[in-house]
């Protein structure tokens, strides 16, 4: 039993194996959370909160992305695509960046991995990518940037699509 459980766990790099499993704790916290507010409240009450609640959390995150605003697109590869771990768990492909903007497309994401591995549907791995947006919309506009998520829909490659823009004005909405 030893060496096959060794074999198992040591496939990629300790730290990198807990930050993915961390990520992936966070993907199961968020059903757990929605399962419980749902089953009080009902779905679209516990999707609301979730969302308000992962946006707050993202907004604190700003302060690593904001010295990017508002127009250091080229900046956000390291400080947000391919962090935390220079790109290896998100996967990001990230299109030129211009004077207005920058798109990315992860191709990747720990939190929809376990939603699969917890044997969600489709449509709901959908309904928690749409969720778990709230965490980039609240980094990025708390940054100071304009921001529209297309999140994963079933049959679609990869995970979500972001198109990170100058904000026309400076206030967060």
């Amino acid at each position: 039993m030893g060496s096959e459980c060794r074999t198992a766990v040591n496939d990629e790099h300790p730290l990198q194996r807990a930050l993915k499993d961390a990520y992936m704790s966070r993907g199961q916290l968020y059903v757990s959370f929605y399962r419980a507010i749902a089953k009080r409240y009902g779905g679209d009450v516990a999707k609301s909160i979730l969302k308000e609640a992962i946006y707050e959390w993202g907004a604190g995150l700003a302060t690593g992305v904001a010295p990017c605003a508002p127009a250091n697109f080229a900046g956000l590869d390291d400080v947000f695509f391919n962090s935390p771990d220079g790109g290896e768990m998100f996967q990001p492909r990230i299109g030129k960046p211009g004077d207005h903007g920058v798109d990315a497309h992860f191709l990747a994401c720990p939190l929809k991995e376990a939603w699969i591995a917890a044997g969600l549907s489709d449509d709901e791995i959908a309904m928690f990518c749409d969720i778990a947006s709230s965490a980039d919309y609240g980094t990025l506009e708390a940054a100071g940037f304009d921001i529209s998520i297309t999140t994963w829909t079933p049959g679609a490659e990869g995970c979500c699509a972001l198109k990170i823009r100058r904000r026309a004005d400076a206030s967060v909405r």
